[in-house]
């Protein structure tokens, strides 16, 4: 089949929607609303949440379980108590003089207040700065409720202020000082932020016995996230009704919500500025928007299979389609370097991704990767045992190296693309379809978006929110996400010059004496 490479001249379909609507939302998540909603409606903003975006889960910390043997305890976090307080922790019931064991490898920390509201109070300190108290450990004799606080039965043997303690390790005994005098004998166990705020310890207690805690079944096995604000400014969100979803910088600069496609959206493209995107449909139909300009499309001919991808040229100057069938449409300076329009696929194109310098990289619904140009072939799926469609492609910027997505949310890595996470290794009990992988500006993460509208966030990648934390219900399924590169700093400016000074003029005058008469 003869390579397909076409300059065509057509009339643009973008619009400007709305701009009433885009100047309200302008927020930190801005919507174009595509179905029947109050005119300039918005979303209030939404804080990133912390350690796997896209979830709801609450906060929690990997520990080891604060008490050796049984008790029992409810997520009693945020109940009332006297005074006006709310309870800032869970209290874990058991024996008087059960061991209390370091949750964290850290410093330890001991107040003597057998008397006060807290009672004998032990804190460890982790090596970033979070914090585990032990409330009203003992300060009874064995046997009595003496309140003699002998020191042998309130810190475990050899256990002082500022001993370093490791995961697991006898620390101190549980009691009933402070005003747990009249309660049975417990742990007031809390977490606290590096910055003091307490956060509900029961997820973190929960999975350290290796037991659910709500949406959460583990800890995951995704390695620690590493955000950074020059992986990214935010991200634009894509339904196949065109609808656009703008979170973090990424602002809202039109969408196709009120224009009759003839067929639905597929995929978009940011130009590298920000200030821009286009939308393609399935019908190849170009939509541009903000500083995107039109360069091509193929709503005017009869394709032999419907485009299913975009990717912008580094330069914002061109874009590439891609149809099922591997065929590529090239406009502006985006360069034709080949396609599989001749060769017959095991399965259907699904994605594609340029590389650095001039090619990219087609990617087959089975995990087969076909590199053109510059795009060098690194790695597939096939033969790894993927049971589940793969979806999505990502390239690193040195174009050494990949991603690819699969339907399930896993993520595997090729090349220089190191591994920084997937859906399934977050340790949720469930996780939603993913759909598109994005990495990030620096290519030490990755942005995950998935079917039901969440976005998960791996190693630098940001997370500046999703339609499921904003309580946004899209009126189609989500199917792309762009990225929106960090704005770069303001060129130094170097110090004004002094203006040159003349060198001091020296005037030498000649004193001739007087000559005398003899």
């Amino acid at each position: 089949m003869p390579a397909r490479l076409l300059r065509l001249r057509s009339r643009s379909r973008a619009t400007a929607f709305a701009a009433a609507l885009a100047s309200a939302l302008t927020v930190t998540v801005s919507v174009a609303l595509t179905g029947p909603s109050p005119a300039g409606a918005a979303v209030a903003p939404v804080a990133p949440l912390a350690p796997v975006a896209g979830s709801v889960a609450p906060d929690f910390r990997r520990i080891h379980f604060p008490v050796d043997g049984i008790v029992r305890y409810g997520d009693d976090f945020g109940d009332p108590r006297s005074g006006g307080r709310t309870h800032e922790g869970n209290d874990l019931m058991g024996a008087k003089l059960q061991k209390l064991v370091a949750a964290v490898d850290g410093k330890l920390s001991f107040r003597a207040d057998s008397g006060g509201l807290s009672g004998n109070m032990v804190t460890v300190t982790d090596a970033d700065g979070w914090s585990y108290r032990y409330i009203h450990v003992n300060n009874d004799s064995p046997g009595t409720d003496d309140n003699a606080n002998p020191p042998e039965w309130v810190l475990a043997p050899g256990v002082v202020s500022g001993s370093k303690v490791t995961a697991g390790q006898h620390i101190a005994f549980m009691g009933d000082s402070g005003n747990a005098e009249d309660t049975a004998p417990h742990l007031h166990f809390e977490v606290r932020t590096p910055e003091g705020a307490a956060i509900d310890p029961w997820t973190s207690l929960r999975l350290a016995q290796g037991l659910a805690a709500g949406p959460r079944c583990s800890y995951g096995t995704n390695p620690p996230a590493t955000r950074s604000a020059q992986a990214g400014a935010g991200y634009w969100l894509l339904g196949s009704d065109g609808g656009v979803f703008g979170f973090g910088s990424a602002q809202f600069h039109g969408s196709t919500g009120d224009i009759k496609l003839n067929q639905p959206i597929v995929g978009m493209a940011a130009t590298p500025t920000g200030g821009g995107y286009w939308l393609v449909a399935k019908d190849g139909g170009i939509f541009a928007f903000g500083d995107a300009a039109f360069y091509g499309s193929t709503g005017a001919l009869k394709l032999n299979r419907p485009i299913v991808a975009m990717a912008a040229t580094p330069t914002g100057r061109g874009y590439w389609l891609v149809a099922s069938d591997g065929g590529i449409f090239a406009f502006g300076d985006a360069a034709f370097v080949g396609s599989t329009g001749g060769i017959t696929l095991n399965k259907p194109i699904v994605g594609m991704a340029p590389a650095a310098g001039s090619g990219y990289w087609l990617l087959a619904s089975d995990g087969g990767v076909f590199g053109f140009g510059a795009a060098s072939f690194l790695g597939s799926v096939p033969g790894l045992g993927v049971t589940t469609s793969v979806v999505s492609l990502g390239a690193t910027p040195t174009g050494r190296g990949y991603w690819l997505l699969a339907a399930d949310g896993g993520v595997y890595s090729f090349g220089d693309a190191a591994f920084r996470g997937s859906l399934p290794g977050s340790g949720m009990c469930r996780w939603p379809e993913g759909v598109r992988l994005v990495p990030t500006s620096t290519g030490m993460g990755y942005l995950v978006q998935a079917r039901d509208g969440s976005t998960w966030a791996f190693g630098d990648a940001a997370f500046r929110g999703s339609l499921v934390t904003a309580g946004v219900a899209p009126n189609a399924a989500t199917i792309d996400l762009a990225v929106l590169a960090p704005v770069p700093p303001p060129p130094a400016v170097p110090p004004p010059t002094p203006p040159a000074v003349p060198p001091p003029t020296t005037t030498t005058t000649t004193v001739v004496a007087p000559v005398g008469k003899r």
